[in-house]
């Protein structure tokens, strides 16, 4: 049980300390994590369907801007425990992880505030030419917090054993426990209203009934409908594609429309030539780009990604500037608020600001305030297109089908989700770099005055409609065993509503919840209100869990 505790303390801690993405990008995901827990546990299929249950609530949370609306680190690691540890049925996670969840935001706050201290530790370090300091403070302090905050109880909650646990699921009465389960079967649907809401472009909307459809009379399964949806999006991209260019002309993008002064245009024209004495590599190009993937390590409340960002700039400033002085005084520049999204679109932002480093390095008139002027302006618009890419499409897609193949007893699920969905975030994050590098600002410019991104959401959103319509078919596990006898018969409510429309239930129920989201009912409220529905209804006899 200790190396079970110890391997558990370790991932809820690289869970929160994200100091290399492609290691701990999807450990903040109860479907990645409850795989592992499971194994580090002894009982891998509890765990997988444990983390599979709670990730189907967590669908449609987005985190940007610094915000965390759940903390889904402590949701999957703990409450997957918490299951494994009781001796729980699998479906009875998510009521373990929504309280470790509402705990884990209050970490979350912690970790960030105390975060902000190092970064102050790193400017003082920095005005003494310290640039390896700098480094130590983006990695080395923000380990520990993590190990505190998370590592710690994670360690404590397992090493503690089955005993009191199993104590715990023994104590509570057979009753609640169904009520629990019904509740368990509801909760989906929050995480799919969710996505609707994010999702849920008007034009788009009858999608989502499509894949419901599929499901409940075709009984089609996740990936048939994601590939009827994929199908469905292609035509769609080439319809739109078709009528932007009859109808000519480009789209207006006033947001990022910056300033093109005297020194930008010589910036641009000696980019286009690229002869520059100092040049970086494409081994160092490359290492900068896995550095991006470092800039939360440290991520803190006063100025978010500066300190990573600052770690990363280190490998080009070395290369480029050959004395200390030179190269103190070009990272200062760095040390500043910037936030914005990490690993697929945002890269072009770092591409673009190694560009413009390499030619002020050789000379040209390209300022410090004209380095940070580009990456501000551009660092809000490219976080929305990058989380909307990430956190509104490839996620939900991706994990909705991992989520099914878990739930279905199949290993492959997680594994699936894990591998595909990074692979291809971080060759998108890669690309980008690369051609902000190479072509500077104006390859996002084009992109977005065609319309690409606009054509590439809407078509994708298509194929993420149908797979939580398959969901909401399939995943909201209620029925109603509600019964009235008539004389010697019995007439059975459900049965008069599959003849009416099998899934009914579940649909009314997540078109409930969508306008709920839809209106901005504070969240935790929805789940309050889940929760005390969810049990009343099964002790009157109107719900039942579908097992």
């Amino acid at each position: 049980m200790v190396i079970s505790a110890i391997l558990v303390a370790l991932l809820a801690t690289l869970g929160q300390w994200w100091f290399f993405g492609p290691v701990t990008k999807c450990l903040v995901y109860p479907l990645t994590t409850g795989l592992l827990t499971g194994i580090f546990m002894g009982d891998p299929m509890t765990g997988m369907i444990a983390g599979a249950n709670i990730q189907l609530i967590y669908l449609g949370w987005i985190s940007a801007g610094g915000t965390m609306p759940s903390n889904t680190i402590v949701a999957g690691i703990f409450g997957t425990a918490m299951t494994i540890l009781s001796g729980a049925d699998a479906t009875m996670a998510v009521t373990f992880a929504i309280p470790f969840s509402m705990f884990g935001l209050l970490l979350n706050q912690i970790y960030m505030t105390v975060n902000s201290f190092w970064i102050h530790r790193a400017d003082a370090l920095l005005e003494k030419g310290n640039i390896r300091g700098v480094r130590l403070m983006n990695f080395v302090p923000s380990f520990f917090v993590a190990l505190l905050l998370y590592g710690i109880p994670a360690f404590a909650l397992v090493i503690s054993g089955k005993s009191w646990g199993t104590a715990l699921i023994n104590a509570i009465p057979e009753s609640l426990v169904s009520a629990l389960q019904v509740v368990g079967g509801i909760m989906p649907a929050l995480g799919i209203a969710m996505l609707l809401n994010y999702l849920g472009k008007r034009k788009l909307v009858p999608y989502f009934f499509l894949g419901f459809f599929m499901a409940i009379y075709l009984k089609l399964d996740i990936m048939a409908i994601a590939i009827f949806g994929g199908i469905a999006a292609i035509i769609m991209f080439m319809n739109d594609s078709k009528k932007a260019k009859a109808e000519g002309g480009e789209k207006k993008v006033k947001r990022l429309t910056l300033k093109k002064n005297e020194q930008t245009r010589e910036y641009e024209e000696e980019q286009a030539e690229r002869n520059y004495e100092k040049k970086l590599s494409k081994g160092d190009l490359v290492k900068t780009w896995l550095a991006t993937t470092s800039t939360e390590s440290c991520y803190n409340y006063e100025r978010l990604q500066a300190l990573g960002i600052a770690n990363l700039m280190i490998g080009p400033i070395r290369k480029l500037y050959e004395t200390a002085e030179a190269q103190t005084r070009e990272l200062k520049k760095y040390m500043v608020f910037y936030n914005s999204e990490v690993f697929t679109i945002g890269p072009i932002i770092n591409g673009i600001t190694v560009s413009m480093e390499e030619a002020r390095a050789n000379g040209a008139n390209v300022s410090a305030d004209d380095i940070n002027s580009v990456r501000t302006g551009l660092m809000g618009p490219v976080a929305g297109i990058g989380d909307t890419v990430m956190q509104g499409i490839l996620f939900p897609i991706l994990a909705g089908i991992g989520c099914t193949m878990a739930l279905d007893g199949n290993y492959l699920g997680p594994v699936f989700f894990t591998v595909l969905f990074e692979v291809l975030i971080f060759t998108c994050g890669f690309l980008m770099f690369m051609n902000g590098y190479k072509y500077g600002k104006t390859t996002l410019l084009k992109i977005l005055k065609n319309g690409v991104i606009d054509k590439v959401t809407n078509a994708f959103s298509i194929v993420g409609l149908m797979v939580v319509g398959n969901m909401a078919a399939t995943r909201i596990t209620v029925n109603t065993p509600f019964k009235v006898t008539m004389g010697s018969g019995v007439i059975k409510f459900q049965e008069i509503l599959n003849s009416l429309l099998p899934g009914l239930i579940p649909l009314v129920i997540t078109l409930i919840v969508w306008k709920l989201v839809a209106k901005k009912i504070n969240v935790t409220w929805i789940v309050v209100g889940i929760f005390v529905i969810g049990i009343a209804a099964s002790y009157l006899g109107i719900l039942g869990y579908v097992g």
